[in-house]
C-alpha cells in the first residue's frame, strides 16, 4: 500500500511540475490578461493537482477473437485430453499427505522482502515527509510560544476582539498576522502613525477575510509532501509573492492617488525598519524587499478586470484544473497498468494462475466458491488460494461482495475484481456449476471425509436443504455439495467453511488421482462439456497437468485471503488486508 502511494505521488508531481511550468511560462500573458489576483489562486490548481491522487480508466476496445482462438470461448474438453490427465497424475505420489497450514489467512509480512530501488526510495520519501513535517510545525509552535510569552493583548481600533487577538511584541520590526483557527495580529513595539495604522489594518485584514493562511498552510502541506520536488519549492515561493501582490491590488482598489501613495509609504517605512527574516506561515505587509519593486508597479498600472474578463478566467481556470486532473488519472491508469501486464507476464512464462469460480444454481447466479490455483513451474510448486465469497470489493463507490459480481451471469467481473482490486494476475478461469460437482463426485464414487461439525441448514429458496452429521463418512455429490456450501455453523463464519473446503479439495486429490477412475472418463468428459466453462485451451491443460507429475500433493500450500470480517451498514464483508495480501502475492502468485 505504501509503494502505491509513493507511485500516485511520483505521478502527481510529474503533472504538477509541469502545470508549474507551463503556468510560468504563461504568467506575462495571464498576468496581464486575468490580473495578479487569478494568478495567486491560479497555484491552488498545482497543489490539487499535485496533493489529489485519482485514477481515469479509458474504454478499452474490443479485441479482435479469431475464430480458432479459444482463450475466450467455453472449452469443449477432448476426451484424448482427460485421458492425458489422469495418466500424469497417477502417478503422483500420494503417500503421507501432511498440507501446509490448512487454512492458512496470514503470511508473516517482515518475511522474504526484497528491498529494490522503488522500495528504498519510498522509504527515503517517507523519511523526508515526516522531518519536514515535524521541523515546520516545531518551528511554528516554538515561535508562537515565544510571542505569547513576549507580548501583551491590546485593543485595536477596527479589529473584532473576538475573531482576531492583536498583540504588541519587541519580538518583530513589522506587522504580520499569524494563526490557524485563531488569528493573532502581531504589531510591533513602537508607535505607529494613525495613518499608517489604517493602511496596515487594512491590508492585514484582507489577508483574514480571503483565508491566505489557510492557503499557505495547503501550500506547506503539498510541500511537505513533495520535498524531493523543485517545483513545489518555487510554487510556493511564487504563493508568498502573489498573495502580497494581490492583496496589495485589493486594498488600492478603491482608493484615490493619494491614499495610494500614503499606502505605498506605509510599506516604505515598515521596509526600512525590517530586520528579521520572514516568519513561517504568516502574512507581513513588509515581508521581501526585493518585491517592492514589483508591488508598486503592480499598484500604479492596477486596472479593473470587466466582468467578461473575469468570467474567461474562471473559464480557463477550470479548464486547466479539469486537464490536469484528467492526464493525472489516465497516468495513474497506466502506471497501475503496466505494473499489472508486468505481473502477467512474470506469471504466463513460468507459472499460471487459474480462477476457480464455483457458482451455485439460483435464479441470481452468484460465485458461491472462488479459489486461485498457482503452479509454479520454477520451484514446482503448487499453492491454493481461497477466496471469501463475502469478500469486500467497491466499485464506483458502491461496496459489494465479490460473490454479487457476477449476477447477470458474466464471470469477467469477477475476474477484473481480482486482478484489478485484489491486485492478482489471473491468467486462465474455469467456471463450475454445482449440478457438475456433485456428478463428479459421483462418477468418482464419493470422498471419504471427517465432517467437523453437525451441519444443518434450510434454504427454501435456493431449496438448499443440508442435513449432515458430524464424523468420518463417504460423502455421495449432494453431500460434498452440502459440505462446501454448509457456512452457518462456524465460528469464523464463511472462513471456517472456507477452511473445510480447502481440506476437502485434499481429500479429493489424495483419494482420487488413481489409474483405476480410467474407466469412468468417458463420463467425466461430458460432465466437463456440459457444467464448466473455460477459456483454458486444451493444449494448455495437457502441458500444465504434466507439470503437476512432478509436484507432490503434500507440497501443496492453501493459504485464505488476508483480511478480516467487518459490520458495515448492516451487512457482514470480508475486508482484505493489503499489507499481507500484498506480500503473499509476492511470494506466492507472481514469479519474481
Amino acid at each position: 500500500m505504501l509503494l502505491q502511494i509513493f507511485q500516485a505521488i511520483l505521478i502527481t508531481s510529474a503533472v504538477g511540475s509541469v502545470l508549474a511550468a507551463l503556468l510560468l511560462l504563461l504568467k506575462p500573458i495571464t498576468k496581464r490578461c486575468f490580473g495578479s489576483a487569478w494568478q495567486y489562486y491560479a497555484w491552488a490548481i498545482v497543489l490539487i493537482v499535485m496533493i489529489l491522487p485519482v485514477t481515469i480508466r479509458l474504454p478499452q476496445a474490443v479485441p479482435y477473437t479469431a475464430p480458432n482462438d479459444l482463450l475466450n470461448m467455453q472449452q469443449t474438453f477432448t476426451e484424448e485430453t482427460i485421458q492425458t490427465k489422469v495418466k500424469n497424475v497417477q502417478q503422483i505420489p500420494i503417500s503421507a499427505v501432511d498440507t501446509k497450514s490448512m487454512g492458512q489467512s496470514t503470511v508473516n509480512v517482515l518475511k522474504d522482502i526484497s528491498f529494490g530501488i522503488m522500495d528504498m526510495m519510498c522509504y527515503v520519501w517517507l523519511i523526508g515527509l515526516m522531518l519536514m513535517l515535524g521541523i515546520n510545525i516545531i518551528r511554528y509552535l516554538t515561535f508562537l510560544q515565544a510571542i505569547c510569552k513576549n507580548s501583551v493583548i491590546i485593543s485595536c481600533p477596527g479589529i473584532d476582539a473576538d475573531k482576531i487577538i492583536t498583540r504588541k511584541t519587541s519580538m518583530i520590526d513589522a506587522p504580520l498576522m499569524v494563526g490557524f483557527f485563531k488569528p493573532m495580529l502581531l504589531l510591533p513595539d513602537i508607535e505607529i502613525p494613525e495613518e499608517n495604522l489604517n493602511y496596515i489594518l487594512l491590508h492585514e485584514l484582507t489577508h483574514y477575510k480571503r483565508h491566505d493562511l489557510w492557503y499557505k498552510w495547503f501550500a506547506m502541506l503539498v510541500n511537505t509532501v513533495h520535498w524531493f520536488n523543485p517545483f513545489a519549492y518555487i510554487v510556493s515561493g511564487q504563493i508568498d509573492e502573489d498573495c502580497e501582490i494581490s492583496c496589495d491590488l485589493s486594498v488600492v482598489a478603491n482608493m484615490d492617488e493619494k491614499e495610494q501613495k500614503g499606502y505605498m509609504n506605509t510599506i516604505l517605512t515598515l521596509v526600512s525598519r525590517t530586520r528579521t527574516s520572514p516568519k513561517l506561515f504568516t502574512t507581513a505587509m513588509a515581508s521581501n524587499k526585493n518585491q517592492i519593486k514589483r508591488r508598486f508597479t503592480m499598484i500604479k498600472n492596477a486596472t479593473k478586470k470587466s466582468k467578461l474578463t473575469m468570467f474567461f478566467s474562471v473559464i480557463t481556470a477550470c479548464i486547466i484544473l479539469g486537464v490536469a486532473v484528467f492526464a493525472s488519472g489516465v497516468l495513474s491508469d497506466k502506471a497501475q497498468a503496466q505494473d499489472l501486464d508486468k505481473a502477467q507476464e512474470m506469471v504466463t512464462e513460468n507459472q499460471t494462475n487459474i480462477l476457480l469460480i464455483g457458482v451455485d444454481g439460483s435464479e441470481q447466479i452468484r460465485a458461491d466458491t472462488l479459489m486461485l490455483l498457482s503452479l509454479n513451474r520454477e520451484n514446482n510448486s503448487l499453492a491454493v488460494l481461497s477466496i471469501p465469497r463475502d469478500t469486500l470489493i467497491t466499485t464506483d463507490g458502491q461496496d459489494n461482495k465479490i460473490a454479487y459480481l457476477m449476477a447477470d451471469g458474466d464471470e469477467q467481473k469477477i475476474i477484473d475484481a481480482v486482478t484489478n482490486d485484489l491486485q492478482i494476475p489471473v491468467n486462465y478461469y474455469a467456471r463450475m456449476n454445482f449440478e457438475g460437482f456433485r456428478n463428479i463426485i459421483d462418477i468418482l464414487g464419493g470422498v471419504e471425509f471427517n465432517v467437523p461439525v453437525d451441519m444443518l441448514y434450510d434454504d427454501p429458496a435456493q431449496d438448499l436443504h443440508i442435513s449432515l452429521k458430524k464424523g468420518l463418512q463417504i460423502l455421495d455429490g449432494v453431500k460434498a455439495e452440502h459440505l462446501v456450501r454448509y457456512r452457518a455453523g462456524y465460528a469464523e463464519g464463511d472462513i471456517g467453511r472456507v477452511r473445510v473446503q480447502q481440506s476437502f479439495i485434499m481429500e479429493l486429490i489424495k483419494q482420487k488421482f488413481d489409474t483405476k477412475y480410467l474407466a469412468e472418463i468417458s463420463k467425466l468428459h461430458n460432465e466437463f462439456s456440459k457444467n464448466v466453462v473455460t477459456n483454458y485451451p486444451s493444449v494448455k491443460i495437457a502441458q500444465d497437468i504434466k507439470d503437476l507429475d512432478k509436484i507432490n500433493v503434500k507440497d501443496i500450500e492453501t493459504y485464505i485471503l488476508p483480511g478480516t470480517t467487518e459490520l458495515r451498514q448492516g451487512a457482514y464483508y470480508f475486508v482484505v488486508n493489503d499489507t499481507e495480501l500484498k506480500s503473499l502475492t509476492e511470494q506466492k502468485f507472481v514469479l519474481k
